[in-house]
C-alpha cells in the first residue's frame, strides 16, 4: 500500500516507512544499542568486538585491512588494537613481507573472548532474523551489498 500523495499543489508526500534508508539507519541504530548491552556482559564494546571478529576471520589482519573491513579510520583502529593488546586479547607484529605493516593476531585469551561473545551475540542474530528464511537473508545481503557498491561509486 502506497502512502504517496501526488497532489499537484504539494508534490509527492514523503513517508519514511517507504524510504529504504530509514530502515537501514534504524536497524543499524537498534542493532548497535542491543549489541552494546549484550557485549558489555563480556567487557567488550561494538568497536572492539568488530576488530576481534575481523582478526578471527582472517587469522591475522593488518591495521589497514581491519580499518577497511570495519569501515573505520586507521588511527581509530590503531587505538582499539592498542587497548585490546593491553587487555591481552591481541598481539601485534611487523609483517614479514613489509615491515611497515602491523599485523594483528588473537591471543588464546582473545579467542576465548570471541567464543564468549559469539555465544551471546548469536541470540541477537537469531532474534533479529526470526521468521526469515535463509533465502530471504541471502537476498537481503545481496540487495544491501548492491546498495553499498552503488554508494561506493560516489
Amino acid at each position: 500500500m502506497s502512502h504517496t500523495n501526488t497532489s499537484s499543489d504539494s508534490g509527492p508526500t514523503f513517508h519514511r516507512e517507504e524510504f529504504p534508508f530509514y530502515w537501514i539507519v534504524n536497524v543499524y541504530a537498534r542493532y548497535t544499542q542491543v549489541m552494546e548491552i549484550t557485549l558489555k556482559k563480556v567487557q567488550l564494546d561494538v568497536s572492539r568486538f568488530r576488530v576481534l571478529m575481523i582478526t578471527e576471520q582472517y587469522g591475522k589482519a593488518s591495521i589497514s585491512q581491519i580499518a577497511e573491513f570495519a569501515m573505520a579510520k586507521m588511527p581509530t583502529v590503531t587505538k582499539i588494537v592498542g587497548r585490546l593488546g593491553d587487555d591481552g586479547l591481541v598481539t601485534t607484529a611487523s609483517s614479514v613481507q613489509d615491515a611497515r605493516v602491523t599485523e594483528v593476531m588473537l591471543t588464546d585469551a582473545g579467542r576465548e573472548k570471541v567464543a564468549e561473545a559469539h555465544r551471546l551475540t548469536r541470540k541477537v542474530f537469531e532474534k533479529g532474523f526470526k521468521g526469515m528464511t535463509a533465502a530471504q537473508r541471502e537476498k537481503m545481503n545481496l540487495s544491501l551489498s548492491k546498495v553499498l557498491d552503488n554508494l561506493n561509486e560516489l
